[in-house]
């Protein structure tokens, strides 16, 4: 090969990287897989996420979840979505939060003061104690508000989730067992007071989040195995998908705890 045609092959390698984006391993408790990303352990960014290892993208401002649970949570919400994919679905924001991006207990123990003395607890952003945390971020993006409603001559509060797009629900079937997905995209960008309290990259200005969370079970649901359970949160944008985390968590060796 000449000069010239290693100069070609070098700049199509490199023009391929920058369209697929890079890939790099996570090492979880749990599992190693490779996925499109810049990853680094991250446990300084949980929130109220027990037993789940973190991994954080600086590049891109992208959060992985890795954990093990003992079978498949949450199938009958999930299921919901299968066949209706919904433009405005709070309930598929309240199952993501719940599942996986939580509201930080700070935030919580601060809101229920405030609750208590009938004063509107504060947007997430506000409190200073999530300076610079990505997972802060990401739940900020699914909860709306407390709502307090009288029933029954009582004050009964509610927490309220904001709409998002169902892209993808489903559960497959593959050679290495079953697996239980779905991925959600916000409607609206995020809002600035967000990005500049927990530090997001600049190119998450007027971009939508998109969420996804993969349960993967080896030799199928009825196997009795450990399930391997990874959720992402990333800019719209993003090179990561749903896809990817289930072609490598379908293929990967778990780490039974």
């Amino acid at each position: 090969m000449n000069f010239s045609a290693r100069r070609i092959a070098l700049l199509s390698l490199i023009v391929s990287l920058a369209v697929l984006g890079h890939s790099q391993q996570i090492n979880s408790s749990y599992a190693a897989f490779s996925i499109p990303g810049d990853w680094q352990t991250a446990k300084q960014y949980a929130t109220s996420q027990v037993g789940a290892d973190v991994f954080y993208d600086h590049k891109t401002g992208a959060v992985v979840l890795v954990s093990q649970q003992p079978g498949l949570r949450k199938v009958g919400e999930i299921a919901t979505f299968f066949t209706a994919k919904s433009n405005a679905s709070k309930q598929a924001a309240q199952l993501i939060a719940g599942a996986q991006f939580p509201l930080p207990t700070e935030y919580t123990l601060r809101a229920s003061k405030d609750l208590v003395k009938g004063a509107k607890p504060p947007k997430i952003w506000d409190l200073k104690e999530g300076e610079g945390n990505p997972g802060w971020f990401y739940a900020s993006q699914l909860f709306d508000d407390y709502r307090v409603h009288e029933v029954g001559g009582s004050s009964e509060v509610t927490e309220e989730f904001l709409p998002v797009k169902v892209i993808k629900a489903e559960q497959r079937s593959l050679q290495a067992g079953d697996v239980l997905l779905i991925e959600v995209e916000t409607e609206k960008p995020a809002n600035d007071a967000a990005l500049k309290r927990f530090h997001m990259p600049t190119e998450f200005r007027d971009q939508r989040i998109r969420y996804g969370w993969v349960q993967f079970a080896p030799g199928g649901i009825g196997a009795g195995q450990g399930v391997l359970s990874v959720a992402f949160a990333a800019g719209a944008n993003s090179n990561l998908t749903v896809d990817d985390v289930v072609k490598q968590v379908s293929s990967t060796k778990i780490n039974l705890l």
